[in-house]
């Protein structure tokens, strides 16, 4: 159970409710929806993250995944195994972000794995190499690898929140962990 309590929809302005009812009465949205004066800053971001082309909708769930599972975040997991999979991540693909730090075998691109690489270095480190960072801007050049961090801070970020707040899975979140 949350430790701060979920507002309701009705209680929000017009465009959280617009926003909410778009993405899904989601405890995550609905604890968030606690900070009024951030909340609205805080969707548009997650929105241009997942509107921008820079990166493939199954690149981003790469990303996700590792975070989350990096994190410990149940929450983030249950709700984005099942978003992986429609965006053509494979069981073994997505079993290798969870379960072990040697994706070699999933069959992943090398872009791919130079995400997750990126991903495991910072969440577990909290810095980035010289020679990683090289790597990384060497693939993705300097835009893209940009984004490809606030990809990383937005969900470890959000892990963090939900963590400190105890927010319980969905129960109807496609995966529990």
């Amino acid at each position: 159970m949350s430790r701060i309590p979920l507002t309701s929809i009705e209680q929000q302005p017009e465009p959280v409710r617009q926003w909410m009812a778009h993405r899904g009465n989601l405890k995550v949205f609905r604890l968030l929806a606690n900070a009024p004066h951030v909340f609205p800053g805080w969707t548009q971001m997650v929105d241009e993250l997942f509107d921008s082309p820079t990166f493939s909708r199954r690149m981003r769930e790469v990303v996700i995944l590792r975070v989350a599972h990096l994190q410990g975040s149940c929450y983030e997991l249950s709700q984005h195994v099942g978003i992986a999979r429609n965006a053509g991540l494979t069981d073994q693909q997505i079993n290798a972000i969870l379960d072990t730090d040697h994706p070699d075998a999933a069959g992943f691109s090398d872009t791919e794995r130079t995400a997750l690489d990126v991903t495991t270095e910072l969440c577990t480190t909290h810095r980035l190499g010289d020679d990683s960072f090289a790597a990384a801007q060497a693939i993705f050049g300097d835009e893209a690898l940009t984004e490809l961090l606030m990809i990383i801070s937005c969900y470890y970020g959000l892990a963090l929140v939900l963590s400190a707040t105890g927010l319980d899975v969905d129960a109807t979140a496609r995966f529990q962990p």
